[in-house]
């Protein structure tokens, strides 16, 4: 492998162009910080030139880093590249593209000597004002290599400092992959950079290629969000590296981490089976495995799951087999009074409790709903806490409503992570996963509802030496 070989964390700017998801200043300060600490010595951080308020949240997110290198996007105009400036880049990223759909649907029908030229005004402002430049190749995968050498080495003597390839539709294979970025370190005498997009389900593939072909630089996100399927995943990537290419500058401790701070940021969750953070993916559950497994771990294993802050998950007895499932017919299913001391780290405690819904109401269902219904029989009883503290693998609420006709009349009490709360109805609280947390019955009349995103209560809770390490 290529010594210096850098990675670059676009999370902040390009994970903001998966659907739904924008950052707030605070998180983004935040994800920096736990990106510096995981080992990351370039991030991204977003585009100053689109508005007043995303240049003021660049600067302040800049302003915080501890010693990560800051780079910003910027289109190929000087008011972008002062943007930049203003906001306090270490690293400008000026892009632009050539190719036929490029200049129909992006430039009006202008022509490449139009683009061009702007290109090579934006770069010399940029290196006018000290800045390193960046200059990415929008859409390589769709450009003849003519016009990629033609454009990139106008970029680099105009004043470049790196060269990116952007595969930005997903279409390269690694094999095309390799071949322009060989001829790319051939051709410009600066660094090469990619920038991979996972629409066929390539992208980290190409990324070895890159970097078997000389390329210094890979783009990557926390669990490889980004426009539309993604680009490589940052977490992917650093295991491979650290496993196949030595290259030991990653904290892989911190990946679940990084994986719950990525989930609570975006609202969005990892596949049970995505490689490396998935919540299966050291989980073993054929009786032909386990017997193997519990002999020695590497009989099924390909990395330990110690060495990225993960715990192993032996699954002695297999779920049992339901009815079908397919059906999309419509069902009805009766709730059913059923007592607390079915579930583990609970007791029966006061009040008449009702699953409302899991699997055993419909075998369909991915979640669980139960319903504590607390009556005035209950106000005078000397009770004792009836949960002890426990977490999920998913994310969870608690909901109170008081018999009163505007929801008040019940008191609980809640605690999460060691903080403790009286709780007046109505009231909702979120838990996400991960997180260690109780609840108690204090006084009055009304439901408690507490709904799990995992069709059953059990299965869904994670032991209590592995909460904060397997987190998801």
């Amino acid at each position: 492998m290529k010594k210096g070989l850098t990675i670059l964390d676009a999370t902040l700017r390009e994970g903001e162009q998966q659907c739904g998801i924008r950052f707030s200043k605070e998180d983004k300060i935040t994800l920096l910080h736990m990106l510096e600490d995981f080992g990351v010595s370039l991030i991204e951080v977003g585009h100053p030139g689109i508005s007043e308020e995303e240049e003021e949240i660049c600067r302040e997110v800049a302003a915080s880093a501890k010693h990560a290198e800051i780079l910003m996007h910027a289109r190929a105009k000087k008011e972008e590249v002062h943007a930049a400036y203003r906001a306090g880049a270490d690293w400008i990223g000026i892009w632009a593209s050539i190719n036929p759909i490029s200049l129909q649907t992006k430039y009006t029908n202008r022509s490449k000597d139009y683009v061009i030229n702007q290109v090579k005004h934006a770069i010399e402002e940029a290196k006018s004002l000290g800045m390193k430049i960046r200059f990415t190749i929008e859409d390589a995968s769709r450009t003849e290599w003519e016009d990629i050498a033609y454009i990139g080495q106008i970029a680099h003597i105009a004043g470049a400092d790196r060269i990116s390839l952007a595969d930005t539709v997903g279409i390269w294979e690694p094999g095309q992959c390799a071949t322009i970025v060989k001829k790319s370190v051939e051709t410009f005498p600066c660094e090469i950079e990619v920038h991979l997009h996972n629409d066929l389900g390539l992208a980290m593939a190409n990324a070895l290629a890159a970097i078997d072909s000389g390329a210094s630089v890979i783009d990557a996100t926390l669990c490889g969000i980004g426009e539309r399927a993604g680009i490589v995943d940052l977490l992917n990537l650093s295991v491979f590296l650290s496993q196949k290419r030595n290259l030991q500058c990653f904290k892989l401790q911190m990946i679940p981490e990084l994986t719950q701070s990525l989930q609570l940021a975006t609202s969005c969750q990892v596949d049970h089976w995505r490689p490396i953070i998935g919540k299966n993916i050291f989980t073993h559950t054929a009786s032909y495995h386990i017997k193997a497994v519990q002999q020695n771990y590497s009989a099924y294993e390909g990395i330990q799951p110690e060495m990225i802050g993960r715990v192993r998950n032996i699954q002695q007895k297999r779920i049992e087999r339901k009815g079908p499932r397919l059906s999309k017919s419509l069902r009805v299913s009766k709730p059913f009074v059923k007592g607390a001391s079915e579930l583990l780290y609970h007791r029966d405690g006061p009040g008449e409790r009702w699953v409302q819904m899991d699997y055993r109401t419909d075998e369909r269902a991915s979640f669980y709903v139960i319903q504590r219904v607390f009556y005035d029989a209950h106000m005078d009883e000397n009770l004792e806490g009836h949960v002890d503290t426990h977490a999920h693998h998913c994310d969870s609420a608690f909901i109170f409503w008081g018999n009163r006709i505007d929801g008040t009349g019940l008191l609980c009490e809640v605690e999460i992570e060691g903080e403790l709360q009286i709780i007046e109805s109505p009231a909702s609280v979120f838990i996400p996963s991960g997180l260690k947390h109780r609840y108690k019955y204090l006084s009055g009349t009304g439901t408690y509802t507490n709904i799990v995103l995992a069709p059953n209560y059990n299965s869904s809770l994670l032991e209590e030496n592995s909460s904060k390490v397997f987190v998801y």
